[in-house]
C-alpha cells in the first residue's frame, strides 16, 4: 500500500532580533564585527562613520545547515552611533511598542535576520570600534592634528579571510594621543571631572607632551569601564606613558609631564646642604642584587583581540643573582614594538640600582615640581653631581619640605662618586636576542646572477627562474647571524641555512634623479671604488670616496634601474658580496613569506616574535635593461618643454643585460648592445588618461610626428624597454613643470 511520506524535522533556523549596546557614544567609525573568530562584516575605511543600515548575507558562516553545521548569520543591520541628535530607525520604532527613545549617547546596533541553525544560542559578538575625535566636550576636539596616531599590525593572524582595503583597514590601529586622554578625562562633563579647558588646564604642558607622544609613535587603545574609578583610569595612562600629572601650585592649573630624557644637565639647579638640603633623612641606596632582571610587559592586540606579551632581560644581571622577574599589565599598549620599547624602559628605570633619598629641605624647594629634575652634592654621602627625579613632596609643620627623590636614570652619567673606591667602567654586553628591524627582500636582478654563478648556470637559467636576495642589519651589536625561514602559501615555514648581517650606510641629505654626489653616513659600511649599492629601489655604482668630507660620487641607475630621488634618511644597502637568498626557485607570480631569526649566544630567536616580510615574484632577473643616457631635446634631464614651441626629440642609449653581465653600466653612458628582440615603448599620457603609444627599435624619437594629430596635448612621457612579452623592470617618466 502507499502513501504520504511524513515530513521530517532535522533542526531549526533561529530568526533573532537584536538589540546590542556597544557603550559611549558617538564614535568615529566601526570597523568589524566577528563572532566566534568568523568574520560578520569588515569595513573599508570610513565605510560606517555615520547611522547606516547594511545587509549582511553569510548564511554558511559557521556552517551553513550541513552535518555539524550552526547556520550563519542573514539579514539587516541598523548601525547607530548615539549623536546628540538621532532618532529611532524604523526597525527600531517596529520592534519596541509605545514611545521608542533614541538611544542618543549611546552605540548600539540592531539585527534582524537569521542568527544559527540547530542551536537556538546565538554566538557571542564581538565589536571592534574606533573613537578618537567624537564624544568630546562641546564636540570641540582639543589640538585635532596631533589626536590620532596611525599603526598597524602587518603580522597579526586574522579573525577569518579579509582582503583588500578591508583587510588594510582591519589591520590599522587608530590610537589616540594618551595626551588627548587625560585632557579628555579632565574635560568631559559626562564621564570625566568636567574642567575647562582654557581656565583650569596648563595647556602648553598638554601640548608639549602630546607633541612628544606623537613624534614617538605612542598611542593607546583603552576601553574605560565606569566599573573602574576615573582616578584608577588616569593613572593607568600615566603608567603607561611613564608621566605623571599634579596640579601646579604657582597657577592653579592642572598640568602634567613625561618622565624622558629632556634636560641639559648643565642646566639643572644644584642643592647642597649649603643652599637648600637640611638633611637627609633617608638613603636608601638600591641594592642591584634586589631589583627586576627581567620584565615582562602584556599587551593586547587590538587588531587579532589577543592578549600577549613581551620580554626584557640585563642577561648580565640574571647570569649573576639569577632570574628575577617582575609583570607588567600594560593593556593599552596596541602593538609588539611598543610593549617591547615600555618593557625596556621598565628594566632601565627599576633594575639600575638607582640611590633613593627622603631629603629635608628649606623653603627653596618650593620650586622643585612632581617629576621634575635637578641635582645635589653631598659629600658626606660621597656623591657629586648627581641627577634626581622628585618623586613627591609634603610640607611640614616646621615650614621645611620633604622631598622624597630617586637618581634619575637619564643623568647616570653625570654623577661622580667621590669614594676613594675606584669605579667600574665595563658593562657587560647586551646579547638579548632581538627581531630584525632593518630588513630587505628584493628580487635578485640578472647582474647579481652573473656575478655569482658559473657560466654554465648561468646560461641554464630559464626566464621563469625567480631568486630570493635578503639584506639585514644587527639589531644589536652582538648578534652573530641570523636564521633564515621562508615558505609559500600557508605552508610550514622550513630552514633554509644561516645569513650574514649587511653592511649598511645612511642617506644624509635629498638626492635628485641626476645628482652624482651624495653625502653619507659610513656608519659599519666599508665601501670599495666599484662596488654596488641599494638606495631605495636604485642600484648605484661607486666611482669615487671622500672619506673626509663624507661623500661619494656614483654612477645612478646602474643594471635594471633607473635614477630616482631619494629622501634623506634612506638606509645605503651595501649589498655586493652580501646579498644572501633561500636559495629556492620561485615562479612568477608566486609570493614568499620569510622571517629572520637572529643568534646570539644566548640562541637563536623565537620564531614568533620575528618580523615577517613577503615578496612577490616578477621575473626580474628575465626582464630587458630599460634604456640608458635618457635626452630631452640633447639634455640630460627627466623634465619635458613647455611645449609652447615646436619640436621635442626624445633620445636614449641602448642596453643589454646578457652583454653587460655583471658589469655596471651607469645610466649616462652610451649604448652596450641592444640585447636581441629589444623595442622601446614610448608612452604619451595626460594626467592618468593615455594619448598614445609609439613602439620603435630606434634610439631617438621626435614630436610632432607623422602619426600626430593636430592639437595632441600630453604631460607626460613614459619610456620603457620590452622584450619577449616583458618589460624593463623600471620606467623613465618625464614630466612637464606644473
Amino acid at each position: 500500500m502507499g502513501g504520504k511520506k511524513k515530513k521530517v524535522t532535522v533542526g531549526y533556523k533561529y530568526f533573532w532580533d537584536i538589540h546590542a549596546g556597544l557603550g559611549r557614544g558617538p564614535i568615529d567609525e566601526l570597523v568589524a564585527i566577528i563572532a566566534d573568530k568568523k568574520v560578520i562584516l569588515a569595513t573599508t575605511p570610513q565605510q560606517i562613520t555615520t547611522n547606516t543600515s547594511i545587509y549582511i548575507d553569510k548564511p554558511d558562516l559557521f556552517g551553513g545547515t550541513e552535518t555539524s553545521g550552526e547556520g550563519g548569520i542573514k539579514g539587516w543591520l541598523d548601525v547607530m552611533f548615539g549623536e546628540p541628535d538621532q532618532q529611532p530607525g524604523a526597525r527600531l520604532r517596529n520592534l519596541l511598542s509605545g514611545l521608542v527613545p533614541g538611544f542618543r549617547g549611546i552605540v548600539s546596533t540592531l539585527f534582524s535576520g537569521l542568527v544559527s541553525a540547530y542551536s537556538a544560542s546565538p554566538k557571542p559578538w564581538v565589536y571592534r570600534v574606533r573613537r578618537v575625535k567624537k564624544g568630546w566636550d562641546n564636540g570641540v576636539v582639543w589640538y585635532p592634528e596631533k589626536a590620532l596616531i596611525k599603526l598597524n599590525n602587518g603580522d597579526a593572524v586574522l579573525s577569518g579571510d579579509i582582503k583588500g582595503a578591508a583587510e588594510e583597514n582591519y589591520r590599522a590601529i587608530y590610537a589616540m594621543n594618551p595626551a588627548h586622554i587625560l585632557v579628555q578625562a579632565a574635560t568631559s562633563r559626562e564621564w570625566g571631572r568636567g574642567l575647562s579647558l582654557n581656565d583650569d588646564l596648563d595647556l602648553n604642558a598638554y601640548q608639549q607632551m602630546a607633541d612628544t607622544l606623537y613624534n614617538e609613535n605612542f598611542g593607546l587603545c583603552f576601553r574605560y569601564n565606569r566599573q573602574d574609578s576615573l582616578d584608577n583610569f588616569i593613572q593607568q595612562i600615566l603608567d603607561h606613558i611613564g608621566a605623571v600629572q599634579y596640579c601646579d601650585l604657582s597657577s592653579g592649573k592642572l598640568t602634567a609631564r613625561l618622565i624622558r630624557n629632556d634636560y641639559n644637565i648643565a642646566d639643572l639647579p644644584l642643592f647642597t646642604c649649603d643652599n637648600g638640603i637640611l638633611s637627609v633623612q633617608d638613603d636608601d641606596s638600591a641594592a642591584s642584587d634586589n631589583a627586576p632582571n627581567e620584565i615582562v610587559v602584556n599587551w593586547h592586540d587590538p587588531v587579532s583581540n589577543t592578549d600577549s606579551s613581551v620580554r626584557a632581560q640585563n642577561l648580565g644581571a640574571i647570569q649573576s643573582v639569577g632570574l628575577i622577574s617582575e609583570k607588567r599589565d600594560y593593556p593599552a599598549l596596541p602593538t609588539w614594538s611598543l610593549a617591547a620599547r615600555v618593557a625596556q624602559r621598565d628594566l632601565e628605570a627599576g633594575g639600575s640600582g638607582l640611590n633613593r633619598f627622603a631629603l629635608k629641605m628649606d623653603r627653596r624647594a618650593c620650586q622643585l615640581t612632581p617629576a621634575g629634575v635637578f641635582r645635589i652634592s653631598l659629600p658626606e654621602h660621597n656623591i657629586t653631581n648627581m641627577v634626581v627625579r622628585v618623586g613627591s613632596l609634603k610640607e611640614e609643620q616646621d615650614g621645611s619640605i620633604t622631598v622624597k627623590v630617586v637618581q634619575d636614570v637619564f643623568g647616570l652619567p653625570s654623577t661622580v662618586y667621590s669614594s676613594s673606591q675606584p669605579q667600574g667602567q665595563w658593562t657587560p654586553p647586551d646579547t638579548a636576542l632581538c627581531p630584525v628591524t632593518q630588513q630587505r627582500l628584493l628580487e635578485i636582478p640578472y647582474a647579481s646572477l652573473a656575478a655569482g654563478m658559473s657560466t654554465a648556470d648561468l646560461n641554464a637559467l630559464t626566464a621563469e627562474i625567480c631568486m630570493m636576495g635578503i639584506l639585514a642589519v644587527a639589531p644589536t651589536a652582538t648578534s652573530i647571524n641570523y636564521t633564515i625561514q621562508s615558505r609559500t602559501g600557508s605552508a610550514d615555514y622550513l630552514d633554509h641555512g644561516t645569513g650574514d648581517w649587511t653592511p649598511a650606510g645612511l642617506l644624509l641629505t635629498d638626492i635628485d634623479r641626476l645628482d652624482s654626489v651624495i653625502a653619507v653616513s659610513f656608519n659599519n659600511a666599508t665601501f670599495t671604488t666599484g662596488d654596488a649599492l641599494l638606495i631605495d629601489d636604485e642600484i648605484v655604482r661607486i666611482d669615487s670616496i671622500d672619506l673626509a668630507g663624507g661623500t661619494l660620487t656614483t654612477g645612478r641607475g646602474c643594471a635594471d634601474t633607473v635614477p630616482q630621488k631619494h629622501k634623506g634618511g634612506a638606509i645605503i644597502w651595501c649589498y655586493d658580496g652580501w646579498l644572501e637568498s633561500d636559495g629556492v626557485d620561485y615562479l612568477p607570480g608566486e609570493t614568499a613569506s620569510v622571517r629572520l631569526l637572529t643568534t646570539t649566544a644566548n640562541g637563536s630567536l623565537d620564531a614568533s616574535v620575528a618580523t615577517v616580510q613577503t615578496l612577490k615574484f616578477r621575473q626580474r632577473q628575465a626582464r630587458p635593461y630599460p634604456p640608458g643616457n635618457v635626452r630631452v631635446n640633447g639634455k640630460l634631464t627627466t623634465t619635458l618643454p613647455a611645449l609652447t614651441e615646436p619640436g621635442l626629440t626624445l633620445s636614449w642609449s641602448h642596453r643589454d643585460r646578457l652583454l653587460q653581465a655583471d658589469n655596471l653600466v651607469s645610466h649616462s653612458e652610451a649604448d652596450t648592445g641592444p640585447e636581441a628582440g629589444t623595442q622601446y615603448r614610448i608612452t604619451l599620457l595626460q594626467g592618468t588618461r593615455i594619448v598614445r603609444t609609439i613602439i620603435t627599435s630606434e634610439t631617438s624619437w621626435s614630436w610632432p610626428d607623422p602619426v600626430a594629430v593636430e592639437g595632441e596635448i600630453f604631460n607626460q612621457i613614459t619610456l620603457c624597454s620590452e622584450r619577449d612579452g616583458l618589460q624593463s623592470w623600471q620606467e623613465y617618466k618625464l614630466t612637464k613643470p606644473v
